[in-house]
Formats: C-alpha cells, sequence, structure tokens
C-alpha cells in the first residue's frame, strides 16, 4: 500500500507484519470505507483492462483492484514488500520491483494508473504523478488516494508521529488537487469521517456520510480523479 523513495521510511523493516493493521479495528473500518471510496472512483472493467498500481506493498489493495476484474500489475521498491505480495498470490496480479519515479513501462500502457497512500512518502509527487500519467497516457485515469493533513487524525499524525509517518508529507485536498489538475480533468473528495477511538468507531458510518454529504473538508482519506 504505502511505498517510497530511498531515503525515508524503510517499509521493508515491516513486510512481515504489515497485513496485521487490517484486522484491528481501526484497520476494518477504514479499509471499508476507503475501499468504497476508491471503488467509485474506478471506471467499470471490462476484460482485460490493464491496471498498474505503484506502491502496492503486500498486495491488500491489489486484491481489491482483481477482485474487481482488472489484470494488474504490482510494483514496489521494497524487495521484502513484493516477497510477501508473490507468496500471498492474487490472481491475475503480477508484482514486480521498480521504482515509482522511474516506472519501467512504455508511454500509454495501462488503461489506469492507482497509488494509494504513495505520494506522501515520495521525495517529488510531481515526478511520480508525470510518470503516472505518461503509462495512463491519452484516454487514460490516474486515481489517487491520499492521507489529509487536515483531518483529526492527520494533525495526530503530524505532532505525535510514529516513525513511520515522521517522514510524511501529508496533502489538504486543494494540495491534492493543485497537484493533479495539471495532469487532466481532476476531482478530489474527502471521505472517512471517523473518530478513531475503539469505543467510537461505531460511528463511523453515519459520521462518514454526513461529512460526505455535506462535503466537509476534514475526513481522514482524500480520493483524488484524474481523467487524461
Amino acid at each position: 500500500m504505502i511505498r517510497t523513495s530511498p531515503g525515508t521510511f524503510d517499509f521493508g523493516s515491516v513486510a512481515e507484519r504489515y497485513e496485521r493493521w487490517y484486522d484491528t479495528a481501526q484497520g476494518v473500518v477504514y479499509d471499508r470505507i476507503e475501499k468504497r471510496a476508491i471503488g467509485r472512483a474506478l471506471p467499470d472493467s471490462r476484460h482485460g483492462n490493464q491496471l498498474l498500481e505503484i506502491g502496492c506493498g503486500t498486495g491488500h489493495w491489489s486484491r481489491f483492484f482483481a477482485e474487481r476484474g482488472f489484470s494488474v500489475t504490482g510494483i514496489d521498491i521494497s524487495p521484502e514488500m513484493i516477497n510477501v505480495a508473490q507468496r500471498e498470490g492474487v490472481a491475475d496480479t503480477r508484482f514486480s520491483v521498480a521504482d515509482v519515479a522511474n516506472l519501467p513501462f512504455s508511454d500509454d500502457s495501462f488503461d489506469i494508473v492507482v497509488a494509494i497512500t504513495v505520494l506522501e512518502f515520495v521525495a517529488e509527487p510531481w515526478k511520480t504523478l508525470s510518470e503516472m500519467a505518461r503509462c495512463a497516457g491519452s484516454g487514460g485515469r490516474i486515481v489517487v488516494g491520499a492521507l489529509n493533513r487536515h483531518s483529526l487524525l492527520g494533525i495526530w499524525r503530524r505532532f505525535r508521529p510514529s516513525d513511520v509517518f515522521a517522514s510524511a508529507r501529508m496533502f489538504s485536498a486543494s494540495e491534492l488537487y493543485g497537484l493533479l489538475s495539471h495532469f487532466g480533468r481532476a476531482t478530489v473528495r474527502t471521505v472517512a469521517f471517523v473518530i478513531p477511538w475503539r469505543w467510537l468507531l461505531w460511528t463511523a458510518p453515519c459520521l462518514d456520510a454526513l461529512g460526505r454529504g455535506c462535503h466537509l473538508p476534514w475526513g481522514d482519506f482524500l480520493v483524488g480523479e484524474v481523467h487524461m
């Protein structure tokens, strides 16, 4: 899911335990909301539609994309993460080690290129997006999931950072839109209005529906689309 350029947090060191977060109470709630939001940003898949996921990590999101009917290529800079993804296996998906800032694919080679919580951890988000746009090409689509710096959780992560988030650069909705709009017709939505304490997670469905319906800017997760 999250992948970096050299010099930031070493995600390879947590590869074997990375998926455990999705089994926590918080992980289950956020995963459900985020997948619903990303799913709305994806086109209806026709057989053979090619999807490139950059920063695929252990393949958690790759599995979701494959289940929606895409032929998935997942790349990550961490060999340890790719080893876990390959070991777990995802139908109709190929995994390989590659740098998101220098993608080893020709122009216009994918129908859709996706990055979920990747831009926060790369040295040059613009360069990464440029590579994504090159691989998607005219008529393609870029989908980005990013952490919102203006959410309660985003503020907490900035002022009480773990080893992971100490190196992260989170975005506001306007900042992400500013980046994406250079590459085509862009939209950014804010979702995951969640009070992240375990005893209040039951309120997430109602709060998320209210936040999305009122177009509030404080959700934990940003979903950006670019139509090339």
